[in-house]
Protein backbone atom coordinates (compact mmCIF):
# COMPACT_ATOMS: atom_id res chain seq x y z
CA UNK A 1 0.00 0.00 0.00
CA UNK A 2 1.14 3.39 -0.67
CA UNK A 3 1.68 5.06 2.38
CA UNK A 4 -0.84 8.37 3.05
CA UNK A 5 1.09 11.93 3.08
CA UNK A 6 -0.60 12.77 6.63
CA UNK A 7 1.31 9.47 7.97
CA UNK A 8 4.93 10.81 6.28
CA UNK A 9 3.90 9.43 2.30
CA UNK A 10 4.33 11.08 -0.70
CA UNK A 11 1.54 13.72 -1.64
CA UNK A 12 -0.73 12.89 -4.98
CA UNK A 13 0.20 16.55 -5.66
CA UNK A 14 3.19 18.78 -4.63
CA UNK A 15 1.62 21.80 -3.92
CA UNK A 16 4.86 23.98 -3.41
CA UNK A 17 6.44 22.23 -7.03
CA UNK A 18 2.78 22.28 -8.80
CA UNK A 19 0.54 24.81 -7.72
CA UNK A 20 -3.11 25.09 -8.46
CA UNK A 21 -4.10 28.05 -9.82
CA UNK A 22 -4.34 31.14 -8.33
CA UNK A 23 -7.12 33.21 -7.24
CA UNK A 24 -8.29 36.23 -7.07
CA UNK A 25 -7.02 36.14 -11.54
CA UNK A 26 -6.14 39.71 -12.25
CA UNK A 27 -3.43 41.05 -15.00
CA UNK A 28 -3.02 43.76 -16.47
CA UNK A 29 -6.70 44.58 -17.58
CA UNK A 30 -7.20 45.15 -13.79
CA UNK A 31 -3.71 47.42 -13.72
CA UNK A 32 -4.43 49.60 -16.08
CA UNK A 33 -8.23 50.00 -14.83
CA UNK A 34 -6.82 51.01 -11.48
CA UNK A 35 -4.27 53.57 -12.56
CA UNK A 36 -7.33 55.11 -15.00
CA UNK A 37 -9.45 55.28 -11.15
CA UNK A 38 -6.08 56.98 -9.58
CA UNK A 39 -5.50 59.23 -12.29
CA UNK A 40 -9.17 60.58 -12.52
CA UNK A 41 -9.87 61.70 -8.96
CA UNK A 42 -13.19 60.05 -9.09
CA UNK A 43 -12.50 57.07 -6.05
CA UNK A 44 -15.57 57.40 -4.53
CA UNK A 45 -19.20 56.69 -5.83
CA UNK A 46 -21.54 57.20 -8.77
CA UNK A 47 -18.45 57.14 -11.02
CA UNK A 48 -17.98 55.73 -14.75
CA UNK A 49 -16.58 52.29 -14.08
CA UNK A 50 -19.41 51.55 -11.11
CA UNK A 51 -22.03 52.70 -13.57
CA UNK A 52 -20.36 50.36 -16.74
CA UNK A 53 -20.37 47.60 -14.29
CA UNK A 54 -23.97 48.20 -13.02
CA UNK A 55 -25.22 48.34 -16.76
CA UNK A 56 -23.02 45.16 -17.66
CA UNK A 57 -24.10 43.11 -14.60
CA UNK A 58 -28.13 44.08 -15.45
CA UNK A 59 -26.96 42.43 -18.86
CA UNK A 60 -25.21 39.58 -17.75
CA UNK A 61 -28.29 39.15 -14.81
CA UNK A 62 -31.30 39.51 -17.26
CA UNK A 63 -32.72 41.86 -14.57
CA UNK A 64 -33.32 45.82 -15.47
CA UNK A 65 -31.35 46.89 -12.34
CA UNK A 66 -27.95 46.42 -10.75
CA UNK A 67 -26.93 47.87 -7.79
CA UNK A 68 -23.63 48.23 -6.62
CA UNK A 69 -23.12 48.39 -2.48
CA UNK A 70 -20.07 47.99 -0.10
CA UNK A 71 -20.43 43.73 0.46
CA UNK A 72 -22.76 41.06 0.45
CA UNK A 73 -23.91 41.59 4.51
CA UNK A 74 -25.22 45.06 3.54
CA UNK A 75 -26.70 43.95 0.16
CA UNK A 76 -29.11 41.62 2.49
CA UNK A 77 -29.95 44.19 4.66
CA UNK A 78 -30.65 46.61 1.76
CA UNK A 79 -33.03 43.89 0.44
CA UNK A 80 -35.24 43.56 3.83
CA UNK A 81 -35.25 47.41 4.13
CA UNK A 82 -36.58 48.16 0.62
CA UNK A 83 -39.25 45.15 1.34
CA UNK A 84 -40.50 47.19 4.29
CA UNK A 85 -39.40 44.57 6.88
CA UNK A 86 -38.61 45.28 10.35
CA UNK A 87 -40.24 44.83 14.22
CA UNK A 88 -42.71 41.86 14.27
CA UNK A 89 -42.06 40.39 11.34
CA UNK A 90 -40.24 36.45 10.59
CA UNK A 91 -38.15 35.94 7.53
CA UNK A 92 -37.02 32.44 6.54
CA UNK A 93 -33.99 30.92 5.84
CA UNK A 94 -32.25 28.35 5.93
CA UNK A 95 -30.08 26.52 9.09
CA UNK A 96 -26.98 26.32 6.90
CA UNK A 97 -25.59 29.47 5.51
CA UNK A 98 -23.53 32.47 6.30
CA UNK A 99 -24.10 33.96 9.78
CA UNK A 100 -25.12 37.09 7.85
CA UNK A 101 -28.06 35.85 6.06
CA UNK A 102 -29.86 36.00 9.68
CA UNK A 103 -27.96 38.23 10.99
CA UNK A 104 -29.15 41.09 8.79
CA UNK A 105 -32.53 39.97 9.89
CA UNK A 106 -32.00 40.66 13.23
CA UNK A 107 -30.67 43.81 12.29
CA UNK A 108 -33.87 45.49 10.86
CA UNK A 109 -35.21 44.16 14.08
CA UNK A 110 -37.13 41.05 12.63
CA UNK A 111 -37.29 37.60 13.85
CA UNK A 112 -35.09 34.96 11.64
CA UNK A 113 -36.79 31.80 11.66
CA UNK A 114 -34.29 29.11 10.62
CA UNK A 115 -35.34 25.58 8.36
CA UNK A 116 -33.91 22.66 8.05
CA UNK A 117 -32.06 21.66 4.72
CA UNK A 118 -32.54 18.85 1.63
CA UNK A 119 -29.44 16.30 2.64
CA UNK A 120 -28.60 16.03 -1.23
CA UNK A 121 -28.27 19.67 -2.08
CA UNK A 122 -27.52 21.77 1.33
CA UNK A 123 -30.29 23.90 0.23
CA UNK A 124 -33.44 24.87 2.12
CA UNK A 125 -36.20 22.48 1.83
CA UNK A 126 -39.52 23.79 0.87
CA UNK A 127 -41.29 21.32 2.44
CA UNK A 128 -39.70 22.69 5.84
CA UNK A 129 -40.23 26.34 5.12
CA UNK A 130 -44.39 25.80 4.57
CA UNK A 131 -44.65 23.82 8.18
CA UNK A 132 -42.89 27.52 9.65
CA UNK A 133 -45.12 30.28 7.70
CA UNK A 134 -47.66 32.43 10.02
CA UNK A 135 -49.53 35.29 9.54
CA UNK A 136 -46.39 36.96 11.05
CA UNK A 137 -43.77 35.59 8.03
CA UNK A 138 -42.83 38.49 5.17
CA UNK A 139 -40.12 36.92 3.17
CA UNK A 140 -38.18 33.61 2.77
CA UNK A 141 -34.16 34.12 1.43
CA UNK A 142 -33.44 30.73 -0.50
CA UNK A 143 -29.61 30.59 -0.36
CA UNK A 144 -27.88 29.18 -3.57
CA UNK A 145 -25.51 26.84 -1.18
CA UNK A 146 -21.69 25.96 -2.80
CA UNK A 147 -22.48 24.06 -5.80
CA UNK A 148 -26.26 23.57 -5.78
CA UNK A 149 -29.62 25.73 -6.66
CA UNK A 150 -32.44 25.95 -4.22
CA UNK A 151 -35.73 24.81 -5.94
CA UNK A 152 -37.30 27.97 -6.72
CA UNK A 153 -39.77 26.40 -8.68
CA UNK A 154 -41.24 25.40 -5.66
CA UNK A 155 -40.11 28.64 -3.43
CA UNK A 156 -41.53 30.78 -5.89
CA UNK A 157 -45.09 28.94 -5.94
CA UNK A 158 -45.15 29.07 -1.36
CA UNK A 159 -44.16 32.39 -1.78
CA UNK A 160 -47.16 33.36 -4.21
CA UNK A 161 -49.94 31.06 -2.15
CA UNK A 162 -48.88 33.15 0.79
CA UNK A 163 -47.57 36.52 -0.44
CA UNK A 164 -44.67 36.87 0.80
CA UNK A 165 -41.07 38.26 -0.94
CA UNK A 166 -38.35 36.09 -2.18
CA UNK A 167 -35.19 37.73 -1.43
CA UNK A 168 -32.41 35.37 -3.02
CA UNK A 169 -28.92 35.04 -1.31
CA UNK A 170 -26.78 34.30 -4.54
CA UNK A 171 -23.56 35.09 -2.77
CA UNK A 172 -22.33 31.58 -4.36
CA UNK A 173 -24.12 31.53 -7.24
CA UNK A 174 -22.68 34.18 -9.78
CA UNK A 175 -23.61 33.03 -13.08
CA UNK A 176 -25.72 30.05 -12.14
CA UNK A 177 -29.30 29.45 -13.92
CA UNK A 178 -32.19 28.08 -12.92
CA UNK A 179 -34.82 27.36 -15.59
CA UNK A 180 -32.55 29.18 -17.54
CA UNK A 181 -33.16 32.42 -15.50
CA UNK A 182 -29.84 33.67 -13.97
CA UNK A 183 -30.01 33.42 -9.87
CA UNK A 184 -30.76 36.94 -8.96
CA UNK A 185 -33.70 37.25 -11.50
CA UNK A 186 -35.91 34.72 -10.49
CA UNK A 187 -37.03 36.54 -6.38
CA UNK A 188 -38.20 40.04 -6.18
CA UNK A 189 -34.47 40.49 -5.07
CA UNK A 190 -31.03 39.33 -5.74
CA UNK A 191 -28.16 39.97 -3.10
CA UNK A 192 -24.30 39.23 -4.36
CA UNK A 193 -20.76 39.43 -2.60
CA UNK A 194 -17.85 40.11 -3.87
CA UNK A 195 -15.92 39.07 -1.23
CA UNK A 196 -12.21 37.65 -2.14
CA UNK A 197 -13.54 34.21 -1.61
CA UNK A 198 -16.19 34.35 -3.94
CA UNK A 199 -16.51 33.52 -7.89
CA UNK A 200 -16.84 36.86 -8.74
CA UNK A 201 -14.51 39.14 -6.49
CA UNK A 202 -12.76 42.50 -6.00
CA UNK A 203 -11.55 42.03 -2.34
CA UNK A 204 -15.11 42.80 -0.93
CA UNK A 205 -18.24 44.37 -2.11
CA UNK A 206 -22.08 43.22 -3.72
CA UNK A 207 -24.57 43.89 -5.51
CA UNK A 208 -28.29 43.63 -5.96
CA UNK A 209 -30.47 43.12 -8.42
CA UNK A 210 -34.14 43.58 -9.85
CA UNK A 211 -36.61 43.80 -11.64
CA UNK A 212 -39.24 46.52 -10.20
CA UNK A 213 -38.57 49.76 -10.11
CA UNK A 214 -40.18 50.73 -6.82
CA UNK A 215 -37.40 48.46 -5.11
CA UNK A 216 -34.87 49.61 -6.71
CA UNK A 217 -35.51 53.23 -6.05
CA UNK A 218 -35.48 51.91 -2.25
CA UNK A 219 -32.30 49.94 -2.69
CA UNK A 220 -30.70 53.03 -4.42
CA UNK A 221 -31.56 55.22 -2.10
CA UNK A 222 -30.87 53.17 1.09
CA UNK A 223 -27.29 52.21 -0.45
CA UNK A 224 -26.23 55.94 -0.45
CA UNK A 225 -27.36 57.58 2.94
CA UNK A 226 -31.41 57.39 1.86
CA UNK A 227 -30.72 60.44 -0.75
CA UNK A 228 -33.77 60.24 -3.63
CA UNK A 229 -33.18 58.96 -6.41
CA UNK A 230 -34.42 60.31 -9.99
CA UNK A 231 -32.66 58.07 -12.35
CA UNK A 232 -31.99 54.52 -12.47
CA UNK A 233 -29.47 52.37 -14.21
CA UNK A 234 -32.43 50.69 -16.29
CA UNK A 235 -34.62 53.46 -16.97
CA UNK A 236 -34.50 54.11 -20.79
CA UNK A 237 -34.44 58.21 -19.74
CA UNK A 238 -31.06 58.56 -17.89
CA UNK A 239 -27.58 57.06 -18.74
CA UNK A 240 -27.68 53.24 -17.85
CA UNK A 241 -25.94 53.00 -14.49
CA UNK A 242 -25.52 56.53 -13.35
CA UNK A 243 -27.23 57.80 -10.09
CA UNK A 244 -29.37 60.97 -10.78
CA UNK A 245 -30.16 62.65 -7.26
CA UNK A 246 -33.34 64.81 -6.06
CA UNK A 247 -32.96 68.09 -4.38
CA UNK A 248 -36.03 67.67 -3.01
CA UNK A 249 -35.10 65.99 0.55
CA UNK A 250 -34.04 62.37 1.12
CA UNK A 251 -36.10 59.56 0.27
CA UNK A 252 -35.52 57.77 3.38
CA UNK A 253 -33.05 57.66 6.73
CA UNK A 254 -30.06 55.34 5.71
CA UNK A 255 -26.31 55.11 6.11
CA UNK A 256 -23.46 54.66 3.79
CA UNK A 257 -23.34 51.68 1.54
CA UNK A 258 -21.75 52.60 -1.48
CA UNK A 259 -18.92 51.23 -3.26
CA UNK A 260 -15.47 52.33 -4.58
CA UNK A 261 -14.27 53.13 -7.92
CA UNK A 262 -11.83 51.04 -7.41
CA UNK A 263 -13.42 48.07 -6.55
CA UNK A 264 -15.74 48.50 -9.81
CA UNK A 265 -13.08 48.67 -11.74
CA UNK A 266 -12.10 44.98 -10.39
CA UNK A 267 -14.92 44.04 -10.88
CA UNK A 268 -15.68 45.27 -14.97
CA UNK A 269 -12.33 43.32 -15.54
CA UNK A 270 -13.50 39.81 -13.49
CA UNK A 271 -16.90 39.80 -15.00
CA UNK A 272 -15.65 39.75 -18.60
CA UNK A 273 -14.06 36.68 -17.61
CA UNK A 274 -16.68 35.02 -15.16
CA UNK A 275 -18.80 32.91 -18.12
CA UNK A 276 -15.35 31.37 -19.18
CA UNK A 277 -14.37 30.32 -15.60
CA UNK A 278 -17.74 29.07 -14.80
CA UNK A 279 -17.81 26.87 -17.83
CA UNK A 280 -14.40 25.87 -16.85
CA UNK A 281 -15.05 25.22 -13.39
CA UNK A 282 -18.41 23.79 -14.28
CA UNK A 283 -16.90 20.87 -16.77
CA UNK A 284 -14.09 19.96 -14.34
CA UNK A 285 -17.19 19.40 -11.56
CA UNK A 286 -19.15 17.50 -13.75
CA UNK A 287 -16.14 15.41 -14.25
CA UNK A 288 -15.25 15.14 -10.36
CA UNK A 289 -18.79 14.41 -9.77
CA UNK A 290 -18.64 11.56 -12.21
CA UNK A 291 -15.36 9.60 -10.44
CA UNK A 292 -17.04 10.41 -7.08
CA UNK A 293 -20.14 8.42 -8.13
CA UNK A 294 -18.08 5.34 -8.69
CA UNK A 295 -16.07 5.29 -5.36
CA UNK A 296 -17.08 3.81 -2.15
CA UNK A 297 -18.10 6.05 0.43
CA UNK A 298 -18.42 9.68 -0.97
CA UNK A 299 -21.36 11.14 -3.07
CA UNK A 300 -21.86 14.17 -4.91
CA UNK A 301 -24.08 16.42 -4.50
CA UNK A 302 -27.51 16.29 -6.59
CA UNK A 303 -27.84 18.51 -9.32
CA UNK A 304 -31.32 19.37 -10.03
CA UNK A 305 -32.25 19.29 -13.99
CA UNK A 306 -34.04 22.34 -13.91
CA UNK A 307 -30.13 23.94 -13.36
CA UNK A 308 -28.63 24.73 -16.59
CA UNK A 309 -26.00 26.89 -15.69
CA UNK A 310 -23.66 25.54 -12.58
CA UNK A 311 -21.50 28.19 -10.53
CA UNK A 312 -19.62 27.22 -7.70
CA UNK A 313 -18.25 29.03 -4.68
CA UNK A 314 -15.94 25.82 -3.46
CA UNK A 315 -16.48 22.33 -4.40
CA UNK A 316 -18.28 20.29 -1.79
CA UNK A 317 -19.53 16.06 -1.73
CA UNK A 318 -20.87 14.22 1.12
CA UNK A 319 -18.77 11.41 3.27
CA UNK A 320 -19.87 7.97 4.92
CA UNK A 321 -17.52 7.12 7.19
CA UNK A 322 -19.25 3.67 8.06
CA UNK A 323 -17.84 2.71 4.39
CA UNK A 324 -14.26 4.19 5.36
CA UNK A 325 -14.12 1.57 8.27
CA UNK A 326 -15.57 4.34 10.75
CA UNK A 327 -12.73 6.32 9.59
CA UNK A 328 -13.72 10.31 11.26
CA UNK A 329 -14.78 13.10 9.06
CA UNK A 330 -11.64 15.09 10.28
CA UNK A 331 -9.17 12.37 9.27
CA UNK A 332 -10.92 12.21 6.89
CA UNK A 333 -10.39 15.77 6.23
CA UNK A 334 -6.94 16.26 6.94
CA UNK A 335 -5.82 13.39 4.90
CA UNK A 336 -7.31 14.50 2.39
CA UNK A 337 -6.11 18.15 2.22
CA UNK A 338 -2.27 16.17 2.71
CA UNK A 339 -2.75 14.93 -0.48
CA UNK A 340 -3.75 17.22 -2.76
CA UNK A 341 -2.21 20.20 -1.28
CA UNK A 342 -5.71 22.67 -1.03
CA UNK A 343 -7.96 22.48 2.45
CA UNK A 344 -10.54 20.11 2.89
CA UNK A 345 -12.89 21.93 5.06
CA UNK A 346 -16.43 21.11 6.89
CA UNK A 347 -19.87 23.60 5.42
CA UNK A 348 -20.66 26.21 7.48
CA UNK A 349 -21.76 25.16 11.33
CA UNK A 350 -25.23 25.47 11.60
CA UNK A 351 -26.84 29.06 13.00
CA UNK A 352 -28.75 27.29 15.51
CA UNK A 353 -25.03 26.73 17.27
CA UNK A 354 -22.62 28.89 15.51
CA UNK A 355 -20.07 30.87 16.89
CA UNK A 356 -19.78 33.52 14.85
CA UNK A 357 -24.17 34.14 14.96
CA UNK A 358 -24.24 35.33 18.92
CA UNK A 359 -27.29 37.87 18.56
CA UNK A 360 -27.60 37.66 22.37
CA UNK A 361 -24.23 39.08 22.94
CA UNK A 362 -25.85 42.50 22.30
CA UNK A 363 -28.61 43.34 24.41
CA UNK A 364 -28.04 46.65 23.83
CA UNK A 365 -29.11 46.74 20.11
CA UNK A 366 -31.32 43.45 20.36
CA UNK A 367 -33.56 43.12 23.51
CA UNK A 368 -36.52 44.70 22.55
CA UNK A 369 -38.26 43.10 24.53
CA UNK A 370 -38.53 39.69 26.49
CA UNK A 371 -40.40 38.11 23.80
CA UNK A 372 -38.29 39.09 20.98
CA UNK A 373 -34.74 38.54 23.16
CA UNK A 374 -36.21 34.86 23.55
CA UNK A 375 -37.18 34.49 19.34
CA UNK A 376 -33.64 35.27 18.29
CA UNK A 377 -32.05 32.84 20.37
CA UNK A 378 -30.87 30.35 17.48
CA UNK A 379 -30.47 27.67 20.09
CA UNK A 380 -34.39 27.31 20.51
CA UNK A 381 -34.29 25.85 16.54
CA UNK A 382 -33.69 21.75 15.84
CA UNK A 383 -31.89 20.92 12.49
CA UNK A 384 -31.07 17.56 12.49
CA UNK A 385 -30.08 17.86 8.94
CA UNK A 386 -27.78 20.94 9.34
CA UNK A 387 -26.48 19.42 12.13
CA UNK A 388 -25.79 15.88 10.43
CA UNK A 389 -24.25 17.33 7.31
CA UNK A 390 -22.13 19.75 9.57
CA UNK A 391 -20.27 16.87 11.81
CA UNK A 392 -20.75 13.68 9.89
CA UNK A 393 -20.90 14.31 6.46
CA UNK A 394 -19.49 17.57 4.64
CA UNK A 395 -16.30 17.89 2.98
CA UNK A 396 -15.86 21.36 0.55
CA UNK A 397 -12.54 22.59 -1.11
CA UNK A 398 -11.70 25.87 -2.78
CA UNK A 399 -13.31 26.78 -5.67
CA UNK A 400 -9.78 27.19 -7.75
CA UNK A 401 -9.65 23.88 -7.50
CA UNK A 402 -11.93 23.58 -10.31
CA UNK A 403 -10.01 25.77 -12.74
CA UNK A 404 -7.54 23.17 -12.91
CA UNK A 405 -7.36 20.44 -15.95
CA UNK A 406 -9.43 17.02 -15.73
CA UNK A 407 -6.17 15.75 -15.36
CA UNK A 408 -5.92 17.61 -11.16
CA UNK A 409 -10.00 16.35 -11.02
CA UNK A 410 -8.61 12.35 -11.95
CA UNK A 411 -5.96 13.43 -9.02
CA UNK A 412 -8.30 14.32 -6.49
CA UNK A 413 -10.66 11.32 -6.97
CA UNK A 414 -7.66 9.53 -6.55
CA UNK A 415 -6.52 10.94 -3.55
CA UNK A 416 -9.90 9.57 -2.14
CA UNK A 417 -9.11 6.32 -3.15
CA UNK A 418 -6.04 5.98 -1.62
CA UNK A 419 -7.31 7.53 1.30
CA UNK A 420 -9.84 4.48 1.63
CA UNK A 421 -7.21 2.07 0.67
CA UNK A 422 -5.13 3.05 3.45
CA UNK A 423 -8.28 4.22 6.20
CA UNK A 424 -7.12 1.05 8.42
CA UNK A 425 -3.76 2.83 9.25
CA UNK A 426 -5.43 6.38 10.14
CA UNK A 427 -7.50 4.30 12.15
Amino acid sequence: MTKLAVLGGVPMRDAKANPWPQWPVWDEKEEKALIEVLNSGVWSYNGPKEAEFNKAFSEYCGVKYSISAANGTVTLQMALEACGIGVGDEVILPGMTWQATAATIADVNATPVMVDICDDTWCIDPKEIEKEITPRTKAIIPVHLYGSFCDMDEILRIAKEHNLYVIEDCAHKHGGEWDGKKAGSIGDIGSFSFQLSKGLTAGEGGVVTTNNFELAERLDALRNCGRRPIGLAGDDDVDKGAGVYSDQGNFCQSGNFRITEFQAAILVEGLKRLPAQNENRDKNGMHLNSLLAELPGVTPMRRDAKETKEAYFNFAFRYNKDEFKSLSIEKFREALTAEIGIQATASYEPLNNCNLYVPLTKPARHKLNDQYWSEIDPSRFNLPVCDRIYKEESVCIHHKVLMGTTADMDMVAASIQKIYDNAEALI
